[in-house]
Order: C-alpha cells, then structure tokens, then sequence
C-alpha cells in the first residue's frame, strides 16, 4: 500500500479550472509563474534559515558573543551589507556570476520531484539535468574569481 498523498489531483483540477476560466497557453503561463515564484520563495526561506544556523554554529565554535545574543537581527545585518565595486573588475562578467550561481540552484531545486504531482520538471534524465544544472554553479564562482581581475 502506498502512503504518499498524490498531488496529480490537485495540480490537475487547477489546471482544468483555469484552462475553463482562460486559454490554455495563458494558464499554462501562470501556472509556470506561480511555480516559479513557489522555488523562490521556498529559496528565500531556506537561505535565510540556513545562513542563521551557520552564523549561530560559527559564533558558539569562536566563542563570539554578538550574533549569540543578538538572534535573529543577524542574518538582516548580513542582509543589508555594502556591496563592493571593485576598480580594475570585468562589470558585467562580475554581475554576471552571482547570477548564474543562483540560476543553478533554481534549476537544481526545480528537478527534484517533492511527491507525485508535485514536481516541476517531470523527465526521464533527471538524475543527469540534477548533475549539469548544480555545475553551473561552479562556473559562476570561477567567472567571479576571473572577473575580479585578481591575481590570487
């Protein structure tokens, strides 16, 4: 006996109501927003909830006393930092890294299938998509490395 829920029933009676309210093409346009913005938002969250832990274990390992005391206002300080323009960089290839390290993870939390129906990309070579799609990712780090003009 199978004890996961099936959530093709309710993805499909979402798009049956509004493939009744409106064109195909256009709710299968915002049935893709929607999801996207579900990966971001779930993105988000678990950024935000994973830089708090890190900054709360690094904090107790040094035995550093602010991010211990001052909670969750941390990750908002971390949050609101200055970015740096650095004088000898590449602009565009420098802007350019830090969002294809995030269109990597996008891409790599959009293959990974939750439950059944719940799954964004829904194909036969996911385990592979999953591999290239995480190594952009290192891409972006070594473009940022290269583009930083530094000599280390």
């Amino acid at each position: 006996m199978n004890n996961v829920f099936d959530f093709s029933i309710i993805t499909n009676w979402i798009h049956q109501m509004l493939t009744s309210l409106m064109p195909e093409g256009l709710a299968i346009f915002l049935e893709c927003v929607v999801i996207g913005v579900c990966i971001i938002l779930m993105y988000a969250v678990l950024a935000i909830i994973l830089i708090y832990m890190e900054r709360k274990i690094c904090a107790f390992f040094q035995c550093r006393l602010g991010p211990m005391r001052v909670g969750k206002w941390d990750v908002i300080k971390m949050l609101t930092k200055e970015i740096i323009d650095l004088k000898f960089s590449d602009r565009f290839l420098y802007n350019l890294a830090p969002f294809m390290v995030i269109i990597a993870s996008f891409l790599t939390f959009a293959c990974l299938p939750i439950n059944k129906g719940l799954e964004v990309l829904d194909f036969n070579v996911g385990v592979f998509f999953l591999l290239a799609a995480s190594s952009i990712g290192v891409v972006g780090i070594l473009l940022a490395g290269w583009s930083s003009n530094n000599k280390f």
